[in-house]
């Protein structure tokens, strides 16, 4: 071997050693790079997850602030009707309170009201005793006003009127008005004959018969005339013209004279048929 290619064969050892120590130094550095990458992604992928947990704790808290944002206004609405509810039962107490005064008032009043029921009750009876004795009076003073009709002349033919019976109220009728009235007895001087047969062709009756206008008043009439008592038309008369006019039947020619010429108020109990049939007051 020459030196030359000693020396030839020497540098190939050389480069491989700095080959080595190259490679060895790359690695040493490449170390560093490699732990100082992996931190990085490490840390990127932690940023990235914190973001991420950020954006999500973020978005929880917006909607926990909704949610708060909501319960508050459920909470104004809870205690607007809530106040209102207070309200309310504050008047209906009120009006519970009224009215419950106002019940014991009713119930006060309710019991004096019975009271005065009673007394009026026992007040009523009295005076529909009062009142069925001054009927049991009216037709008693009737009675004897016929009865004194029927004593004087008497004519052939006449019924004895037997009286009214007692009763609990007098039936009038209805109201029609002042009518002029007159009396006469069945005498030979006032009817040309003493047979005492009425127009109608029943017997005279004293107090209860009387004459009118049968143009206007049928036969069997019933009249009620206040101060003289219940009449029936049965009879007629040359002088008893017009709707408001009537003779009153008495047998006693004084007591004819006595009655004169005066107004009577007329009620009209029934309208008769022409015919005087089972003559009943």
């Amino acid at each position: 071997m020459t030196g030359f290619e000693a020396s030839n064969s020497i540098q190939p050892q050389r480069n491989v050693r700095q080959y080595r120590l190259k490679r060895k130094r790359i690695k040493t550095n490449l170390i560093p790079i490699i732990i100082m990458f992996v931190l990085v992604v490490f840390l990127c992928a932690n940023h990235y997850t914190l973001l991420r947990s950020y954006e999500n704790l973020k978005n929880d808290l917006s909607e926990a602030y909704t949610e708060i944002n909501n319960e508050k206004q459920l909470k104004q609405k809870i205690d607007s009707e809530d106040a209102r509810l207070k309200q309310e039962y504050e008047i209906l107490r009120q009006e519970y309170n009224s009215l419950k005064e106002n019940n014991s008032k009713v119930s006060r009043s309710s019991g004096d009201l019975s009271r005065q029921l009673d007394v009026m009750k026992k007040q009523n009876s009295e005076l529909s005793k009062q009142i069925e004795d001054l009927v049991n009076d009216n037709i008693a003073l009737q009675n004897t006003l016929k009865m004194a009709a029927s004593l004087g002349v008497e004519p052939q033919n006449f019924t004895v009127f037997k009286g009214l019976e007692p009763r609990t109220a007098i039936n009038r009728g209805k109201y029609i008005g002042k009518f002029l009235g007159t009396a006469y007895t069945p005498s030979k001087e006032e009817c040309g004959n003493d047979k005492g047969i009425t127009r109608s062709g029943k017997p005279i009756i004293p107090g209860v018969s009387i004459a009118i206008d049968n143009r206007y008043w049928p036969f069997g009439t019933v009249f009620y005339i206040k101060g003289l008592g219940y009449t029936v038309a049965m009879d007629t008369g040359s002088a008893i013209k017009g709707k408001y006019r009537f003779d009153f039947s008495v047998f006693d020619k004084e007591f004819a004279k006595k009655l004169g010429s005066r107004k009577w108020e007329v009620y009209l109990v029934k309208l008769g048929t022409g015919n005087v049939k089972n003559i009943k007051l």
